[in-house]
């Protein structure tokens, strides 16, 4: 993560510099004109699409069913990109609105503009306060109540509807199609979240109800129990040829289902 830090540091240094510099020239400020509309049109969209996708690659970097260990730290890695991407472009959409004066400045920390705008911004609220406790999940983790992490980490689940539902009121009208999208991605995650959670509980029901069973062992010859062997499995023989002796009976050992 200190990398990635230093990275997005020197990554706004180059922009802010860039943009100081060409505001010296006429086509530096011609262009930083049409960045500024750009942003002001598309930085709240590429906010929402980039924590749509943090919300879900989070959901598949949990996942035990279907990807390895391996594919999990890799989907990990991309989910906190996204986030830090989708916060960038959060600042910018609240800048540009503030500069363009469509919301005053306390307007976007506090809910006190119109409904749906508020809504915008109790979004943002819950959303710094999860990607501040992703980045600092490693102090949580050696706290005393390190479950206190994964409460405000998942806080991303009513952040995320919120920001939808900003943005498809308090903007421009959506079109169909964006609409669709938004609501088949929640449900989508809606069903995954349930898939983890009964994933997550079945162990402790199982636990509960306690389903053990013993491991099923076959008979060799004698009537106690001895020495599991299949029917193709030949029995063990020393150095010299001569069969091992017998081992000793032991208990059953009982395997609990999972």
């Amino acid at each position: 993560m200190r990398s990635v830090r230093i990275g997005l540091g020197a990554l706004v240094t180059l922009v802010v510099t860039g943009g100081l510099a060409a505001t010296r020239t006429t086509g530096g400020a011609a262009f930083l004109a049409g960045a500024q509309s750009f942003l002001t049109f598309y930085a709240g969209v590429f906010s929402l699409v980039g924590l749509t996708a943090t919300v879900g690659l989070g959901l598949a970097a949990t996942d035990r069913v279907v990807l390895p260990i391996a594919q999990r730290v890799r989907v990990q890695l991309l989910h906190r990109a996204m986030a830090l991407l989708g916060v960038g472009f959060l600042i910018v959409h609240i800048g540009m609105k503030i500069a363009a004066g469509v919301v005053p400045p306390y307007g976007s920390v506090l809910p006190t503009t119109n409904v749906y705008v508020s809504t915008g911004a109790v979004a943002s609220d819950l959303f710094v306060v999860i990607v501040a406790t992703g980045v600092m999940r490693g102090r949580f983790a050696q706290a005393e109540r390190p479950w206190m992490w994964r409460g405000l980490h998942d806080l991303a689940y009513l952040a995320w509807p919120a920001a939808i539902l900003h943005g498809l009121t308090a903007g421009r009208a959506a079109a169909p199609w964006v609409t669709f999208s938004y609501v088949a991605c929640m449900v989508a995650a809606g069903t995954a979240l349930l898939i983890r959670f009964a994933a997550a509980t079945r162990p402790a029901r199982q636990a509960a109800t306690g389903e053990w069973s013993a491991a099923p062992l076959r008979r060799s010859g004698h009537a106690g129990l001895g020495e599991t062997r299949t029917a193709h499995t030949p029995p063990a023989r020393g150095r010299t040829g001569e069969q091992a002796p017998e081992r000793t009976p032991q208990e059953p050992r009982l395997r609990r289902i999972v």
